[in-house]
Order: structure tokens, then C-alpha cells, then sequence
């Protein structure tokens, strides 16, 4: 399909499933941005351990388990199982003097190591995130080739977690911030806390009290709160998809998350990451990003809010840029076209769970439905 044939600024699900191949490096890894974007930051070419899962998560919703089964077994071995000895550092000593000594949360194109513009290293949303993704495919799939490497990969995930004291120091979170912004994230915790729900499912034996009771305490006395610096930030909405089926919050808490990201950062082509979130900003506000509206669909989807997720999954459809795009971010305000890293595969990859989960729901009730097809925009109100 070219671009010109295509409606200016829409989204389909088999062209979003296109943007996440250009992300698809030889290696079998996957970068944030295709590394032939015309728009993007130059280190958008890297492959995120985060991204991945989100972008695997897209194959799994749409039944692809070959490709599935190769973007995990190109994690593992030009990345886990390759740097794994930075986890048997840790497990040894604990918590590292200098951040660079942690497992790295970014990668080259062929699963390297990065050792210029490092930020963040503490990610341990992010290393949740992968013990979760990973358990996940084991239990549906059977995804992993043996024991003595695969699968005791969550169990080294695990030990490492458990000796850099989560969740008692602060990490980078999500946004891999610095400063003020570096403290306990909700949403680490929350990734830290499904994570290790799925690994115990899974027969991970090892499970240290201490990191499983202190994790699933701080969970639950945030009460809510991303974090000390702001309480509401796009990053909860994880915790209601994908992360809420194994979390013990209650329906209530996760409610009221989503509507309080929705009321308080919610824009006209995005969701803002936080107030005063300075990256990117535009005109002195901060720029919209498109995956919210992504995290609105699967979060009002997972509350069983239907029509509500239909809604945000058209809107997302229609936040693309002219060639079809959905971009990192746009500029907060309407009248400029300014987007900031496009195609950003993250949002794609949402996009395509959210139009599959939609489409199979409706499947369900309306005769001689196919699941997985395109859904079209429609004019609807806000």
C-alpha cells in the first residue's frame, strides 16, 4: 500500500503492523523508531528491553506466534542471556556504586551495549516488565527451549531485583528520569509486583519474602501515586493494561487511576506524561503523546468500559500524521503540526492490541464477525 493511496492522517491495523517491521532490526531486536524515520532523535535507533515487550505484546494479540517466538529469542540472546553476567554481579554484591554497573536498559542494534548518552540506568519497571512478558509466553506458549539458560533467566531476574532492593531505592521509572523525578515509581513497583505473580505461576522457586512482601506494601500504600515528585502520570494506566490482571488492586483503585489521567492530562492528539514534563515541550507546555490514547483503550477495555475503548482506539486512529504515522508526540497545541520520533513502534504496537482486543469482543457478539480486520474512524463525541 503507498502512502498516497491512503487517507491523510489515518491508522489501520495492517498498516501499524507495517511501521513495527521497519523496527524490526537483522538481529531480530526492535527499535523505538524504524532507523529510516525522517523524524526522529538519532538515539531512537536503539532497542529498548521495554519496548520490545510492548511491541511483542502486538504479535501475541494478533496470533503471531512464530514472530513472537523469534523477537523473545532474540532478547535472550543478544541481550539477557548475553549481558547476564551484569545480574550475577548484582546478585553477588547488590546494589552498584556507579548506575552504569546495572543491567543496561538500552542496546544497540545487534543487542550491544551503549556506552555514550547513558541516562536512566535504573530501570526497574523495566526489568519487571520483561520477568512478566516472558513468564506470560511461558505459561501460554511454552516459549523457552530449555531450562538450564531460559527459563532460569526469571529466576536470575528475580535474585537480581530482589539484591538492588526494590522497592526500597529509587529508580529512573518509565520516562528514564533524573533529577527530582528519580524516586520509588508506582509503575515500577507495579511491573516489579506482576512480574513476580507470573514467575511464581510459572514454577519460579526462588522467590525472596522480602522482595515479594515489600514490593505488594509499597504497591498498595501509594495509594495511587506514581511518585513523591506527582501523583498522576500516564505511567498508571499500566497498571490497569497490561499489568492489571495480575496486580492485587482492586477495580476501584484502577478506576479511579484512569479517570484521574484522563481528567488531568488527557489532550487533543495525546496524553501529556505528567504536568510540567519539560521534554519536548511546546510553546511552554508539554507535548501529547500518542500512546495514551492507546493505554485509554486497553485501560477502559480491561474495566469492561466497551464503548469507551472503541472511542480511544478512532481517536488514535486519527492522531496520525499525513503519511499514516503515529508519532512519539505531538506539540500540545492543535493549531501547530509540529510531532517529535516518528513512527514510534510502541505506539503501533498498541494500537494493534487495542483494534484485536476490540474486534474480538465484538466478535463475540455480532454473527459472522472476523477478528483481527481494520476498524474504520467514525465521528463520535468526546
Amino acid at each position: 500500500m503507498q502512502v498516497q493511496e491512503r487517507k491523510a492522517g489515518a491508522v489501520d491495523l495492517e498498516w501499524s503492523v507495517r511501521q513495527i517491521e521497519r523496527c524490526r532490526y537483522p538481529s531480530g531486536l526492535y527499535s523505538a523508531v524504524p532507523p529510516d524515520s525522517g523524524v526522529i532523535v538519532p538515539i531512537y535507533r536503539s532497542v529498548w528491553i521495554r519496548d520490545t515487550i510492548y511491541t511483542l505484546l502486538a504479535y501475541e494479540a494478533l496470533g503471531d506466534i512464530d514472530r513472537l517466538r523469534e523477537g523473545v529469542y532474540a532478547l535472550l540472546d543478544r541481550v539477557l542471556l548475553r549481558w547476564a553476567y551484569r545480574m550475577d554481579w548484582r546478585i553477588v554484591e547488590g546494589i552498584p556504586e556507579h548506575d552504569i554497573e546495572y543491567l543496561h536498559p538500552r542496546y544497540g542494534s545487534d543487542g550491544s551495549e551503549i556506552y555514550t548518552e547513558l541516562w536512566g540506568l535504573r530501570q526497574d519497571d523495566a526489568l519487571g516488565l520483561a520477568l512478566w512478558g516472558l513468564a506470560r509466553w511461558q505459561e501460554r506458549y511454552g516459549i523457552f527451549r530449555n531450562d538450564y539458560e531460559d527459563f532460569h533467566i526469571l529466576q536470575k531476574l528475580v535474585w537480581y531485583l530482589d539484591r538492588i532492593d526494590h522497592p526500597n531505592v529509587p529508580d529512573n521509572g518509565i520516562w528514564e528520569e533524573e533529577g527530582p523525578t528519580r524516586t520509588v515509581h508506582l509503575s515500577s513497583v507495579g511491573a516489579v509486583a506482576a512480574g513476580l505473580t507470573l514467575a511464581a505461576r510459572v514454577g519460579v522457586k526462588d522467590i525472596p519474602e522480602r522482595l515479594h512482601r515489600e514490593t505488594v506494601l509499597r504497591l498498595l500504600r501509594m495509594n495511587g501515586r506514581e511518585s513523591e515528585h506527582h501523583a498522576t502520570d500516564l505511567a498508571l494506566l499500566t497498571l490497569l493494561w497490561p499489568l492489571g490482571g495480575d496486580l492485587p488492586l482492586p477495580k476501584s483503585s484502577q478506576r479511579e487511576m484512569v479517570e484521574r489521567v484522563e481528567r488531568e492530562l488527557l489532550g487533543a492528539r495525546g496524553v501529556v506524561r505528567y504536568q510540567a514534563d519539560g521534554y519536548h515541550a511546546c510553546g511552554g507546555a508539554p507535548p501529547e503523546w500518542t500512546m495514551g490514547l492507546g493505554f485509554l483503550a486497553l485501560a477502559w477495555n480491561s474495566l469492561g468500559e466497551h464503548d469507551r475503548a472503541v472511542w480511544y482506539t478512532h481517536r488514535l486512529q486519527s492522531v496520525g500524521t499525513p503519511s499514516g504515522e503515529l508519532p512519539e508526540s505531538w506539540c500540545h497545541d492543535p493549531s501547530h503540526d509540529e510531532f517529535y520520533n516518528s513512527p514510534l513502534c510502541w505506539s503501533h504496537a498498541l494500537h494493534i492490541v487495542a483494534a484485536v482486543e476490540i474486534e474480538r469482543r465484538r466478535a463475540t457478539t455480532t454473527p459472522g464477525a472476523v477478528v483481527g480486520g481494520a476498524l474504520e474512524p467514525e465521528e463520535r463525541g468526546a
